[in-house]
């Protein structure tokens, strides 16, 4: 059947015919005859009108192609897979995604370094705008959803009453995010940049976000002004504010003592400035850089604290025997260099997340086996980020971690003003991780999830190398790859394929039970990421096997995820 005209809809219509009889006979000519007078002006002419004819056909049957091929997409497009997912699921996608909408005011002040630098146009720093511009069903479901538009991150400057009228952009943005939130708690993150100038507390941005404080959950602030500074800020009344972030010095914290469901704080103000009240009713703090002394008062002021985060300490009092908080349980380090005062000066009976964090200096955690021991703490989840700590003695620590059920190791990359450190991820540390399945002895027995990150280049490719591999330093200066000779930070690919293969027990089989009854449990997430290096698929094809048995395993590395 002829497909019809995309124009006029009537069947195409050949304008050239020719029979293969004909053009069996031309292309014989075309073999046979040569010379100047094979081809008569009246027998070329000929040729041009067919030519004609068929460029014709031709661009006929390419519209009509292209005809086809939009119905194609078209049709195809309602057997899309993703139109089978139902709205709740789509939303709880969408809430993945959304997690902040940056609104930057423009045009930002010429010589002035905006806080976030954006790399990308604009609208992807908007995800709720980006969800609902896609499709008209996004469009009704990102709109019926306040939640989505209600998590915001500001960053504006001060500006006098005149230079405001320049950013009616800008506030129209603030507007329309701050209606299609609804009444969905806030949460905020405000960043004033630029010289204060008085009575900018009457400048729009912040009196359309201060209006709808009484529906602020989280509220961080950052920038170059006390908070106190601004009168519409520093009288808040915030009933449903639950998280306050103040990362900068403050004139005191009183100005919200008085919101009851306040219970996490993140500061660097002195303690004593704010009331007891305030950290009464705490349940996680994070302490940007304080005093020692600080620290031990807000510890004895907080009746109610679970959760501590721990930048720099400064020591101003002797250190050692400074109390026991058995109502913590949660402890981060986010500067390396304060291990050695924390595990020295407290004990934390409860505690059973520790988390070390080296931060960008990286540092060594003095004491950590014999702060554990003290404690008698049961660690069930045990972090380690950029921490100096040999193989042997994360091994010692984790021989004090029996219930240990989640490890995490990441190695960082130290400046190259820093020296270099040895990661304890060695083959010494895979080794002492694999079960012996004839004995009840091991190293942390009911570990459940292992997640590893490997930041070193291998002086090792793997299954891809290449000639300019190696990373040579012009100036002399120790790199941070695995070709300097003072450490061997090559990652024994073997050595943890076949530790994971000997934590794993098939759900059901004898050997399962058998473990179960030395008080082995079986790993059942396992994921190492080599951000700076090659992965060798081959190496780990017996973990692919796992995988498919149960075992969660992914593996990735610059040439992707392989497992």
């Amino acid at each position: 059947m002829t497909p019809p005209c995309t124009n006029c809809g009537n069947p195409l219509q050949r304008h050239v015919n020719l029979s293969s009889g004909q053009l069996s006979a031309l292309a014989n000519d075309l073999r046979f005859e040569f010379g100047p007078f094979v081809v008569t002006p009246q027998r070329a002419q000929e040729f041009r009108t067919i030519l004609a004819l068929g460029e014709k056909d031709i661009k006929d049957h390419v519209s009509e192609l292209a005809r086809l091929e939009r119905q194609r997409d078209i049709l195809s497009s309602f057997l899309s897979p993703i139109r089978k997912l139902p709205n709740e699921t789509l939303f709880r996608i969408f809430q993945y995604v959304c997690e902040e909408n940056l609104l930057q005011c423009y045009p930002w002040p010429p010589g002035r370094r905006p806080p976030t630098k954006m790399k990308s146009p604009v609208i992807t720093y908007l995800p709720s705008t980006v969800i609902s511009s896609v499709c008209s069903r996004w469009h009704a479901l990102a709109l019926s959803s306040p939640s989505l538009w209600a998590n915001l991150a500001v960053e504006t400057y001060t500006t006098s009453l005149d230079e405001a009228e320049n950013l009616v952009g800008f506030i129209d943005t603030i507007t329309r995010y701050l209606e299609r939130s609804g009444d969905s708690p806030l949460r905020l993150a405000l960043d004033i940049q630029g010289s204060w100038i008085p009575h900018s507390e009457e400048v729009p941005s912040l009196i359309h976000l201060t209006q709808h404080s009484p529906r602020w959950k989280t509220f961080k602030y950052d920038g170059h002004h006390f908070l106190t500074w601004y009168s519409l800020l520093s009288q808040l009344r915030c009933p449903l504010l639950v998280e306050l972030d103040i990362a900068i010095m403050v004139e005191g914290l009183n100005c919200f003592k008085h919101h009851p469901r306040l219970t996490a704080l993140s500061t660097s103000e002195p303690v004593g400035k704010t009331s007891k009240a305030l950290y009464n009713q705490l349940h996680h703090i994070n302490f940007y850089h304080h005093l020692l002394t600080e620290l031990v008062d807000a510890l004895h002021s907080c009746a109610s604290l679970k959760t501590l985060v721990l930048g720099y300490i400064y020591p101003d009092l002797e250190e050692g025997g400074l109390g026991t908080w058995r109502n913590i349980t949660s402890v981060s380090l986010v500067n390396g260099k304060s291990s050695r005062i924390v595990f020295s000066s407290f004990d934390f009976p409860s505690l059973n997340k520790l988390v070390l964090d080296g931060g960008h200096e990286g540092g060594p955690a003095h004491g950590l086996v014999s702060f554990i021991s003290r404690s008698s703490c049961m660690i069930t989840t045990f972090t380690l980020r950029g921490i100096h700590l040999s193989d042997l003695d994360l091994v010692a620590a984790l021989r004090v971690m029996p219930a240990l059920l989640h490890l995490e190791v990441e190695n960082k990359l130290q400046p190259d003003y820093l020296p270099k450190y040895q990661s304890p991820v060695t083959s010494h540390l895979l080794s002492s991780l694999t079960h012996d399945h004839s004995t009840s002895i091991s190293l942390i027995p009911k570990l459940h999830s292992l997640h590893l990150t490997w930041r070193f280049e291998s002086s090792d490719t793997s299954d891809d190398s290449s000639d300019d591999s190696s990373d040579d330093t012009s100036d002399g200066a120790p790199g941070n790859n695995a070709s300097d000779d003072e450490f061997d930070n090559d990652f024994d690919d073997t050595a943890f394929v076949n530790m994971v293969k000997s934590r794993w027990f098939k759900p059901g089989s004898d050997l399962a039970a058998e473990m179960s009854a030395l008080g082995k449990s079986c790993i059942r997430s396992v994921v190492l990421k080599f951000p700076a290096r090659r992965v060798n698929a081959d190496i780990y094809e017996p973990l692919r096997i796992l995988d498919a048995e149960g075992l969660r395993v992914v593996v990735a590395g610059t040439n992707g995820v392989q497992v």
